[in-house]
């Protein structure tokens, strides 16, 4: 299988059992698989296609044996794309191959996105600030900036 046009991410799921034996939903164990994919990568993660094709790897891969249910992804990250050619990732041992990164922010109730920077020859030490934004939307803004400019 050609790596090309392939697309890494990190998925955040839960296996929903047809009969959950006494648990609710929030009591369900997530767990956080990597999935390539591949048939849909040039669209853009979120799409219908690539939430099927997600729901289909997990299905086939982890979902436990003789129980009847499905896998609920609750959150789809993308990862470094660098590791699919022969250049190795910029990223990897510093970063643990991410480019940006969310931490706390200076006022109550926001969040900073920051762009890491595994060369100090930019003029920044090790990272460069993108911009501060309320906590509630800040995973949604390192989505789309992780989306838009990935590695390149």
């Amino acid at each position: 299988m050609s790596l090309m046009g392939t697309q890494r991410v990190e998925v955040t799921w839960v296996f929903y059992p047809a009969i959950k034996n006494g648990l609710s939903y929030d009591e369900m164990p997530r767990a956080v698989d990597e999935v390539v994919l591949v048939d849909h990568a040039s669209e853009p993660i979120t799409s219908l296609n690539n939430q099927q094709d997600i729901e289909r790897i997990l299905y086939r891969q982890r979902s436990p044996k003789g129980v009847a249910g499905r896998p609920i992804v609750e959150k789809v990250v993308p990862l470094c794309d660098c590791t699919m050619t022969a250049e190795v990732c910029r990223y990897a041992a510093q970063f643990d191959g991410l480019r940006f990164r969310l931490t706390g922010g200076e006022r109550i109730g926001h969040s900073r996105v920051y762009e890491n920077i595994p060369d100090p020859a930019e003029g920044y030490p090790d990272r460069k600030l993108i911009g501060e934004i309320r906590t509630e939307f800040a995973d949604e803004l390192l989505f789309l900036v992780r989306e838009m400019k990935g590695h390149r």
